[in-house]
């Protein structure tokens, strides 16, 4: 990915929000978990969520996430974390 302004915040315990103009994610343990794509990007309104199982805290974390989502509202399309790293250059770390 080219160079992109992004925001990243602490939402909870081990859990973050990256932010660009292109989308938001949701990471737990720094893993890419969910990623909600904006109007205007060219997957807008499409929900990434990550299909590879790591613990049962980051699925609660990816779960609990993906509940605040309006189901009407988005396209929810389960995704490998390559593929999430290939539309958004988020990449899952090594040792997990």
């Amino acid at each position: 990915m080219s160079h992109v302004s992004l925001t990243v915040t602490q939402l909870k315990a081990n859990q973050s929000l990256v932010q660009t103009k292109e989308f938001t994610a949701h990471l737990s343990y720094g893993v890419p978990q969910v990623v909600i794509f904006h109007g205007g990007s060219a997957l807008e309104n499409t929900v990434l969520h990550n299909n590879a199982k790591y613990s049962n805290t980051t699925n609660k974390h990816k779960l609990a996430y993906m509940r605040t989502l309006c189901t009407e509202s988005y396209t929810f399309i389960p995704a490998t974390p390559a593929e999430i790293e290939e539309v958004t250059g988020l990449t899952t770390p090594q040792s997990i």
